[in-house]
Protein backbone atom coordinates (compact mmCIF):
# COMPACT_ATOMS: atom_id res chain seq x y z
CA UNK A 1 0.00 0.00 0.00
CA UNK A 2 1.37 3.65 -0.60
CA UNK A 3 2.09 6.17 1.58
CA UNK A 4 -0.76 8.95 1.89
CA UNK A 5 -0.52 12.28 0.25
CA UNK A 6 -2.56 15.04 1.25
CA UNK A 7 -4.10 16.11 4.45
CA UNK A 8 -7.61 17.29 5.45
CA UNK A 9 -9.51 17.98 8.67
CA UNK A 10 -13.28 17.77 8.75
CA UNK A 11 -15.66 19.69 10.38
CA UNK A 12 -19.34 19.84 11.33
CA UNK A 13 -21.59 23.02 11.27
CA UNK A 14 -24.93 23.36 12.05
CA UNK A 15 -27.86 21.77 9.70
CA UNK A 16 -25.61 18.86 8.28
CA UNK A 17 -22.67 21.20 6.92
CA UNK A 18 -19.53 19.15 6.19
CA UNK A 19 -16.53 21.83 5.78
CA UNK A 20 -13.69 19.62 4.73
CA UNK A 21 -10.20 21.60 4.76
CA UNK A 22 -7.74 19.99 2.65
CA UNK A 23 -4.29 20.43 1.16
CA UNK A 24 -3.52 18.23 -1.88
CA UNK A 25 -1.71 16.83 -3.75
CA UNK A 26 -3.98 13.60 -3.25
CA UNK A 27 -3.63 10.32 -3.66
CA UNK A 28 -6.14 6.99 -4.06
CA UNK A 29 -5.68 6.31 0.16
CA UNK A 30 -5.96 10.30 0.74
CA UNK A 31 -9.25 9.65 -1.08
CA UNK A 32 -10.13 6.41 0.58
CA UNK A 33 -9.38 7.84 4.37
CA UNK A 34 -11.28 11.16 3.33
CA UNK A 35 -14.28 8.95 2.14
CA UNK A 36 -14.37 6.67 5.74
CA UNK A 37 -14.36 9.52 7.75
CA UNK A 38 -17.11 11.54 5.78
CA UNK A 39 -19.33 8.19 5.78
CA UNK A 40 -18.79 7.81 9.20
CA UNK A 41 -20.15 11.42 9.77
CA UNK A 42 -22.84 11.19 7.09
CA UNK A 43 -24.30 7.69 9.12
CA UNK A 44 -25.22 10.30 11.95
CA UNK A 45 -27.67 12.03 9.83
CA UNK A 46 -29.75 9.03 10.07
CA UNK A 47 -30.79 9.84 5.59
CA UNK A 48 -31.75 13.70 6.81
CA UNK A 49 -30.32 15.96 3.79
CA UNK A 50 -26.70 17.44 4.47
CA UNK A 51 -24.16 19.39 2.49
CA UNK A 52 -20.52 19.78 2.10
CA UNK A 53 -18.20 22.41 1.66
CA UNK A 54 -14.63 21.75 0.53
CA UNK A 55 -11.49 24.29 0.72
CA UNK A 56 -8.94 22.86 -1.25
CA UNK A 57 -5.20 24.38 -0.91
CA UNK A 58 -2.52 24.12 -2.81
CA UNK A 59 -2.04 21.77 -6.00
CA UNK A 60 -5.38 20.54 -6.80
CA UNK A 61 -5.03 18.89 -10.33
CA UNK A 62 -5.96 15.05 -10.05
CA UNK A 63 -4.54 12.14 -11.29
CA UNK A 64 -7.00 9.72 -13.35
CA UNK A 65 -7.12 7.30 -11.00
CA UNK A 66 -7.93 9.94 -8.00
CA UNK A 67 -10.75 11.05 -10.34
CA UNK A 68 -12.78 7.85 -11.02
CA UNK A 69 -11.90 7.49 -7.17
CA UNK A 70 -13.61 10.75 -6.26
CA UNK A 71 -16.49 10.15 -9.00
CA UNK A 72 -17.20 6.84 -6.83
CA UNK A 73 -17.44 9.07 -3.25
CA UNK A 74 -19.60 11.39 -5.35
CA UNK A 75 -21.76 9.27 -6.30
CA UNK A 76 -22.04 7.83 -3.13
CA UNK A 77 -23.04 11.12 -1.81
CA UNK A 78 -25.38 11.75 -3.98
CA UNK A 79 -27.03 8.17 -3.33
CA UNK A 80 -26.94 9.17 0.94
CA UNK A 81 -28.73 12.69 0.44
CA UNK A 82 -26.08 15.50 0.00
CA UNK A 83 -28.20 18.58 -1.33
CA UNK A 84 -24.99 20.53 -2.30
CA UNK A 85 -21.16 20.69 -2.81
CA UNK A 86 -19.11 23.59 -3.01
CA UNK A 87 -15.82 23.79 -3.61
CA UNK A 88 -13.31 26.82 -2.40
CA UNK A 89 -9.93 26.86 -4.66
CA UNK A 90 -7.13 28.55 -2.26
CA UNK A 91 -3.45 29.03 -3.33
CA UNK A 92 -4.43 26.83 -6.47
CA UNK A 93 -1.55 26.88 -9.02
CA UNK A 94 -3.82 25.36 -11.66
CA UNK A 95 -7.09 26.67 -10.75
CA UNK A 96 -8.91 26.64 -14.37
CA UNK A 97 -7.73 22.78 -14.75
CA UNK A 98 -9.17 22.13 -11.30
CA UNK A 99 -12.06 23.73 -11.94
CA UNK A 100 -12.72 21.53 -15.09
CA UNK A 101 -11.62 18.77 -13.72
CA UNK A 102 -14.10 18.88 -10.96
CA UNK A 103 -17.11 20.73 -12.95
CA UNK A 104 -16.59 17.48 -15.59
CA UNK A 105 -17.41 14.87 -12.13
CA UNK A 106 -20.18 17.23 -10.74
CA UNK A 107 -22.09 17.20 -14.18
CA UNK A 108 -21.48 13.89 -15.26
CA UNK A 109 -23.31 12.50 -11.75
CA UNK A 110 -25.78 15.11 -12.62
CA UNK A 111 -25.79 16.90 -9.01
CA UNK A 112 -25.68 20.15 -7.49
CA UNK A 113 -22.41 22.09 -7.09
CA UNK A 114 -21.07 25.78 -6.74
CA UNK A 115 -17.47 27.41 -6.63
CA UNK A 116 -17.39 30.03 -3.78
CA UNK A 117 -14.54 32.47 -2.87
CA UNK A 118 -14.61 31.83 0.74
CA UNK A 119 -16.31 29.89 3.64
CA UNK A 120 -19.17 32.70 4.10
CA UNK A 121 -19.94 33.21 0.11
CA UNK A 122 -20.41 29.30 0.21
CA UNK A 123 -22.94 29.43 3.25
CA UNK A 124 -24.42 32.07 1.81
CA UNK A 125 -25.08 29.65 -1.33
CA UNK A 126 -26.66 26.83 0.62
CA UNK A 127 -29.00 28.98 2.62
CA UNK A 128 -29.77 30.50 -0.79
CA UNK A 129 -30.50 26.68 -1.76
CA UNK A 130 -32.43 25.81 1.37
CA UNK A 131 -34.72 28.91 0.85
CA UNK A 132 -36.01 27.84 -3.15
CA UNK A 133 -36.14 24.45 -1.89
CA UNK A 134 -38.64 25.13 0.54
CA UNK A 135 -40.73 27.13 -1.53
Amino acid sequence: MAIEHGTFSLTLLPNNIIVADAKGPWNIEAVDHYHIDVAAIVNEFAGNPWHHIAILRCETVFIPQVIARLEQHFLWRKQNNVQSDTTILTDSFSKNISKQQITQIFEKLEMTHFFASDLDTALQQIAKLKAVTKK
